[in-house]
């Protein structure tokens, strides 16, 4: 069997949290971890031809997706499904069943995993894997639909029969050994691409070493399971991106340090193999330690991705995060100083404890004592089914009916009541003004641009710095009228 996997363009996406000139391809773009997995295991696993297809890296219209499935001629079109792309994941599905409605048409990814109802019932959709670790269950399901076993036998799997009602196969336990897994499939892709935010190569990639999140914030969709790969098999990863010409690594995972010593684990394999590559992660504060950095530092980190989100105790309360000390990130941010490793600050305004500007201005400032050589400024945005969510209905500031609408019927129009940001106490448009305000404030800093500026070390990383003060500049422009997609 011929089986395409998609990944979806990012053209009519709800907003969640920042503008999309933040998200475009010209301020980072990272590979489809999802269908890369997914086509490993199918070739690891399976004899099936199997065909990626990144149509947000190729800036993909829906017509050239329909060509490009009719040339192809798969019999299955696997998609990845994210909520707030739902408008494009759909239109992908619509285009598999233009070029041929006998296509056998399967969504996966985080919208199927926490909205399966919805998910498959979706106009066009003939089963859905909505499991997190959906690499088993998706090679077993393709095996079924070649007629090599029962579908009713694969578990994680849901799918409309031919009189159109819903066979719902049990859930399966979760994979707690990643390590069993293949590597993701970099062969399908443009690796030259692809780039992470502040990287100096030429060339670089994503890694995924974990899933899920034990913090539980109020925010956050994350599942709280969680399962990690060996120390050994993330380093034999980097070797491979490496032999590939990759020069840096960005760490993807929800929650790279937990624990922390799982961080110095990793580092200490990658020096006893003495390689030699730029890496980052995302981490939160509460786990560093200057140990763990002190020895990342040294394997070859770069940079550290940090959800500090707020700078008052009553801001990290409302979202759920009081497990972090405000002056365990003053004194993480001192330490990447120290060890000169880049220092990323991941910041949300307008949280449920913020009621006026004055209040969003005590968090800037807590930013301006961490002194992070970047920050990235998010609006708060209640997503669908987390407690932050919920707390909006309990409190009547919205219903369930706009995403519930929205899921059924993915367009434009359905997805302009959606409420994207938590307005108890300020409009979309008093948000939108501070929002453009502190990321003009940080970004056009002449000392800061001054202090980026010297530390590139070629001019592909010169040009990416330029693009990001454009998108900048484009920012003043949002009207708030026109912010939620």
């Amino acid at each position: 069997m011929k089986v395409l996997l998609i990944n979806a363009p990012r053209i009519n996406s709800i907003w969640c949290g920042v503008p999309d000139i933040f998200n475009g391809k010209d301020q980072h773009l990272f590979p489809p971890q999802g269908i890369m997995y997914l086509s490993a295991y199918l070739k690891a696993h399976t004899d099936h031809d199997v065909k990626i297809v990144d149509a947000n890296c190729d800036l993909l219209s829906q017509a050239q997706i329909a060509k490009i499935i009719r040339d192809y001629d798969p019999q299955v079109v696997g998609i990845t499904s994210m909520t707030h792309n739902l408008i494009d994941v759909h239109g992908c599905v619509k285009s598999a069943k233009a070029a041929n409605k006998d296509i056998h048409v399967i969504l996966g990814g985080p919208h199927a995993m926490r909205f399966p109802e919805e998910a498959i019932n979706l106009e066009g959709v003939d089963s859905i894997c909505f499991e997190r670790d959906g690499e088993e269950p998706f090679g077993e399901w393709i095996e079924a639909l070649d007629g090599k076993r029962s579908l009713d036998s694969v578990g994680g799997i849901w799918y409309k029969k031919p009189d159109g009602t819903v066979q719902k196969n049990p859930k399966r336990p979760i994979n707690k050994d990643l390590s069993r897994l293949p590597m993701p499939d970099r062969t399908g892709i443009k690796l030259d691409e692809y780039y992470t935010p502040g990287m100096q190569g030429l060339r670089a990639t994503t890694i995924v070493t974990s899933r899920g999140c034990p913090q539980g914030c109020k925010f956050c969709l994350s599942t709280a399971a969680f399962a990690s790969r060996t120390p050994k098999d993330i380093v034999d990863e980097m070797e491979v991106c490496k032999s590939m010409g990759i020069q840096e690594i960005l760490f993807v995972d929800d929650i790279f340090n937990a624990p922390a010593k799982r961080v110095t684990e990793i580092s200490q394999e990658i020096l006893r193999r003495g390689l030699k590559m730029s890496w980052a992660f995302k981490g939160t504060i509460a786990n560093t330690t200057y140990e763990m950095l002190k020895i990342a530092r040294k394997a070859g980190c770069a940079r550290g991705h940090f959800g500090v989100e707020s700078g008052t105790e009553e801001g990290l309360k409302a979202l759920g995060k009081t497990y972090m000390p405000l002056e365990k990130a003053r004194q993480v941010f001192k330490w990447c100083k120290e060890l000169d490793m880049c220092g990323i600050a991941y910041i949300m305004i307008g949280t449920p404890a913020e009621k006026n500007r004055g209040d969003i201005m005590k968090t800037v400032d807590y930013v301006h004592q961490l002194d992070p050589e970047f920050v990235v400024y998010a609006i708060t945005s209640p997503y669908p089914d987390t407690p932050l969510w919920k707390k909006g209905i309990d409190m009547g500031l919205w219903t369930e009916d706009p995403w519930v609408n929205f899921m059924k019927n993915p367009t434009i129009e359905t997805a302009a009541p959606i409420p994207t940001m938590w307005n108890q106490y300020m409009s979309r448009e008093e948000l939108l003004t501070i929002f453009k305000e502190i990321n003009r404030e940080f970004y056009f800093d002449p000392m800061k641009i001054y202090r980026t500026l010297i530390k590139c070390t070629n001019f592909k990383s010169i040009k990416r710095i330029a693009q990001g003060g454009l998108a900048i500049a484009k920012l003043q422009f949002i009207k708030s009228s026109s912010h939620d997609i």
